[in-house]
């Protein structure tokens, strides 16, 4: 299950002469991340002396327990690049119902019918909607942020455990 994250990011670029190679540096948190930079590990964060080149590049951060990250990233010409990553932690959540004929939908793009079901979602609000006979019966924002259970009562507000 790839989801789409949400990332915090400060990018400080200061401008100076033409330099073939730009003075990188890149931290994490958490720290001691693997880093990728077009492909290729460049080590583990925190990063202090690094070096970019002027043009387009992608920098990838996949690390366990955490919804990877893309960031694509066009270098000017400067004197150096420095990047802070904020990585969203996944955390294991369960979803429980005694209903009949319901079927579930989070984020617009999950579905199941299930009356138990395991899942691991990335930290932050996810949208649930509630269909019975094709028909919608509810619609929540349940928010993650620790491992959870969710359990579903019909016309009930869902409750968190």
């Amino acid at each position: 299950m790839f989801l789409f994250i949400k990332k915090i990011l400060a990018l400080c670029i200061c401008v100076s002469g033409l330099s073939a190679q730009i003075k990188l540096s890149v931290n994490t948190i958490p720290k001691r991340v693997e880093i990728f930079l077009d492909g290729n590990a460049i080590g583990k964060t925190p990063i202090k002396n690094g070096n970019i080149s002027i043009g387009e590049h992608q920098f990838v951060i996949d690390e366990d327990g955490y919804a990877p990250l893309k960031y694509d990233l066009i270098v000017n010409s400067s004197e150096s690049v420095h990047l802070d990553f904020f990585l969203n932690p996944i955390y294991k959540v369960k979803f429980k119902t005694e209903e009949n004929s319901l079927i579930f939908e989070l984020n617009n793009e999950h579905q199941w019918g299930e009356k138990l079901i395991r899942l691991e979602l990335e930290a932050g609000e996810h949208f649930l909607r509630v269909f019975k006979l094709g028909e919608i019966i509810d619609e929540q924002v349940i928010m993650v942020d620790e491992p959870k259970s969710f359990e579903y009562f019909l016309k009930k507000p869902i409750i968190e455990k």
